[in-house]
């Protein structure tokens, strides 16, 4: 793939195996082509890694964090369930919706919970976190997720561990059956097939990744929907492509 921006005439030209294209400069689909190899350079160099909530490093690109922040705001879900802490800033992120919207807990499964992790949840996280330690992916950990679950609850769940596709499959199997009617099952990192080529890439993503777990669960699965929230306000433009996980957001119905 070669992509050609030439600011002076305007223009930004895309040439794969299939052909040449070429767009105006500050057109949508300008901004497809360039947006996303932005992303695959600032993920390389660990633009992702610098954010932080609370003190606590996310791990996240700023979009898909506010999406995150606008669907559960919106939902107020009475359980945000998610899978990977590492140091605890979504977590706390998560735990701070809920305060905020004065409803809803959050349910946190990490399979080594770091030093000071534990400490911060405890301090910042308002009461209204439950840590559980242990494999995402193990019935074990699912079963003492789903205890901390009353009926009636509507709960969310984001997947955001281990991303090969053997593990995120054993999560969806896990979890999706407790995400309630209207709310989303959202699987981080999908978009890593796109990352796979880069110098900090791993050769072998392009074929086992979250995507292959999350199309083999949709085939059996027809109570879930792809559908990506959509904006509060809008530009006239999609900008979905802004997203390490643009595809991802399954809503149950």
């Amino acid at each position: 793939m070669r992509i050609v921006i030439d600011s002076d005439a305007g223009t930004v030209q895309l040439s794969e195996a299939g052909g040449t294209a070429e767009y105006p400069l500050f057109s949508p689909e300008a901004f497809r082509v360039v947006s996303r190899q932005s992303l695959t350079l600032g993920w390389n160099l660990g633009h992702w890694s610098t954010f932080s909530w609370m003190g606590r490093q996310l791990l996240q690109f700023p979009d898909d964090v506010l999406r995150l922040a606008e669907l559960f705001w919106r939902l107020r879900p009475d359980v945000i369930l998610e899978t990977g802490v590492y140091d605890g800033g979504s977590t706390l992120l998560f735990a701070a919706l809920c305060r905020l919207a004065g409803t809803g807990r959050v349910i946190s499964i990490e399979s080594e919970i770091r030093p000071g992790v534990r400490e911060a949840v405890q301090q910042w996280g308002g009461g209204v976190v439950t840590l559980v330690e242990g494999d995402s992916a193990s019935p074990e950990a699912a079963a003492i997720a789903r205890q901390a679950i009353r009926p009636g609850e509507r709960v969310c769940v984001f997947l955001d561990s281990d991303h090969t596709a053997r593990h995120v499959a054993a999560e969806l199997c896990q979890y999706g059956s407790l995400v309630t009617s209207g709310c989303y099952l959202i699987v981080a990192d999908s978009s890593i097939p796109e990352l796979a080529h880069t110098p900090n890439g791993e050769p072998h993503w392009s074929s086992d990744n979250p995507e292959v777990a999350v199309e083999t669960f949709l085939s059996g699965h027809p109570e879930f929907l792809r559908e990506r929230p959509s904006a509060h306000f809008h530009a006239g433009t999609d900008f979905t492509e802004l997203s390490y996980f643009p595809n991802t957001w399954l809503r149950r119905i």
